[in-house]
């Protein structure tokens, strides 16, 4: 039985500033680097104003520098200001780039409001606002490639050990062995795995077999302390419900901070709707945002966005058709079947990547890695994921969005509808180019319970804006992802 202390203790009790301790060299740095991004782009604002934009000078005369050289400690203090009251200095394990990026849109727009006020009310010297604006547009841009560099060094800190979040993982089965093979995917978020709390019998074979496994019956509280484990993540399923606070509480006893990986139900409960018939209340689970409205407002998006991906889209699919003719024979495109939105069976176009009638001997098989069939051709255009860019044609035709869970062939389909009973829901959202699991680097060579678990999320949680944001992941991932083949 593991120890427990009073019932009545936060589920949850954060350790920020013991790990802010850690990483004071890291935001010492992102300081350092904002205001510099923010200097140099004021004094780029200041040269194209003047020297560069072709707008008129009231007056004709160019102002002095000395004024603007004057006023940029100012902006770069409002900078640091308005970026460390909106937590921007906070190192955020686990946030992509892109999160982090987006994240900051709200401070820079502060800081552009209060810099335009207080330019307003000063009456020392006439400052340009097209200057305001050039130089915030400047010292964005630097920002964000300042950042970028900043995560290349924090991530290899990371992975280094430096800084690294002592976690144990508490639970046995699926949800907790999910946890631990993606924890251990991306070591650059600098969580270092101490070892698994098997809460059920342990199996000969987990998800990483250098892991050590403790039982429960040791004590959880005693486990915590002599790992040192500075943050603890129970992983229970649904069965391990009733063991929430007790274990909690055994691991803040000991100063860890303590997580809750929650199961397929409870994401699916948290955006639940409730209402009341008769006076009993009711809630609705598994709501899915695409009907309706946002179905027409996601599909308009779609064609936005493909007629703007089809510039630099269509030059790259000629020249990677005219290798594949080159160098193989038979067409360079093929269509396939899979299962589109609530199940329809549609055709998908993709640049051809194997030999001519690759499954005329085995029948229906999925990809592997080192596959011989592939071509030369096949195995560049298959890592960088060329082989699917045909597919906004689907897009154009309303088969397919740019976002969404992956199409599967009816073959599989009907494999994996007997193997996870909530396959079927990923076909109440149309198939997509991209998806939420795909930029989290689950592919075939994944198990499918994990990449439900993403699609479903997905489906649960949909936005224009969460379309935005995976489309600027996919990127990223194709250029550094591990399981394309």
């Amino acid at each position: 039985m593991a120890d427990s202390g009073p019932l009545i203790r936060p589920l949850e009790v954060s350790h920020a500033a013991t790990h802010n301790r850690r990483l004071g060299p890291l935001i010492a740095i992102r300081v350092v680097g904002d205001a510099l991004a923010v200097a140099l782009g004021a004094l780029i604002g200041y040269g194209y104003r003047f020297h560069l934009s072709g707008v008129p000078i009231p007056g004709g005369a160019i102002p002095s520098f000395q004024n603007y050289a004057l006023a940029i400690p100012f902006v770069v203090a409002l900078w640091l200001l308005v970026f460390l009251f909106t937590g921007r200095y906070r190192v955020q394990r686990g946030q992509s780039f892109v999160d982090e990026i987006l994240g900051s849109a709200g401070s820079v727009a502060l800081f552009v409001a209060l810099a335009v006020a207080l330019e307003g009310l000063y009456r020392g010297f006439p400052y340009s606002r097209l200057v305001l604006a050039d130089a915030s547009i400047a010292a964005l841009m630097l920002y964000i490639v300042e950042r970028g560099a900043i995560r290349g060094l924090q991530g290899a800190l990371f992975r280094s050990g430096f800084g690294a979040v002592r976690v144990l993982v508490v639970g046995s089965g699926e949800v907790a062995d999910l946890l631990i093979r993606r924890l251990r995917m991306f070591p650059e978020y600098g969580y270092h795995l101490v070892g698994q709390v098997a809460t059920a019998s342990p199996q000969a074979e987990g998800p990483s077999s250098d892991l050590a496994v403790f039982a429960i019956e040791q004590g959880l509280g005693r486990i915590v302390a002599r790992e040192h484990a500075d943050m603890v993540v129970l992983a229970l399923g649904e069965s391990g419900h009733s063991q929430v606070v007790e274990f909690a509480n055994a691991c803040l006893d000991q100063g860890a901070e303590v997580k809750v990986l929650p199961d397929i139900l409870e994401i699916m409960t948290s955006a639940a709707r409730t209402e009341q018939v008769a006076g009993m209340p009711l809630i609705g689970i598994r709501p899915n945002r695409l009907v309706g409205r946002n179905l027409m407002l996601k599909r308009g998006f779609d064609i936005c966005f493909t007629i703007i991906l089809a510039i630099p889209v269509v030059p790259v699919v000629a020249v990677c058709a005219l290798a594949i003719a080159l160098t193989s024979k038979g067409s360079p495109f093929y269509a396939q079947e899979r299962l589109g939105l609530r199940g329809r069976r549609f055709q998908v176009w993709k640049l051809r990547s194997m030999v001519l009638d690759a499954e005329r001997h085995t029948g229906p098989v999925m990809a592997r890695e080192g596959d011989d069939r592939t071509t030369p051709v096949g195995r560049l255009v298959r890592r960088f994921s060329l082989d699917e860019l045909p597919q906004l044609w689907n897009v154009v035709r309303g088969e397919m969005s740019l976002v969404g869970p992956r199409p599967e062939r009816p073959f599989f389909a009907a494999r994996f509808e007997l193997d996870y009973p909530r396959y079927r829901e990923r076909l109440q959202a149309p198939p997509g180019c991209t998806g939420w699991a795909q930029v989290n680097d689950l592919r075939q060579g994944n198990s499918m319970e994990e990449r439900i678990f993403y699609d479903l999320y997905y489906i649960e949680n949909w936005s224009l804006g969460f379309d935005f944001k995976i489309l600027l992941l996919t990127p990223w991932r194709i250029l550094f992802h591990q399981h394309a083949y």
